[in-house]
């Protein structure tokens, strides 16, 4: 499977929630939400800009998975 943050080489883990949980080796692990993923055909995620966001989330919140949801979502500009 591809990393819906940066399209490389990812896992899918069981997810804990309504959607998939990922495992990248650029992005570290991490669960995306269902609506996100709704949302995201024809879109793409700004990975540089998402990857920090979970990195830091990581800090904030050690032992807790980092979801990117429709409140955080991080879009690529368009155009």
């Amino acid at each position: 499977m591809k990393c819906v943050n940066c399209l490389g080489e990812a896992r899918t883990i069981d997810a804990q929630m309504n959607g998939i949980d990922i495992n990248c080796p650029n992005c570290g692990h991490f669960s995306v939400s269902a609506s996100v993923l709704r949302q995201r055909p024809g879109r793409s995620l700004d990975a540089e800009k998402t990857r920090v966001f979970l990195h830091n989330e990581l800090d904030i919140n050690p032992g807790h998975l980092p979801v990117i949801n429709s409140e955080n979502v991080i879009w690529a500009p368009t155009g």
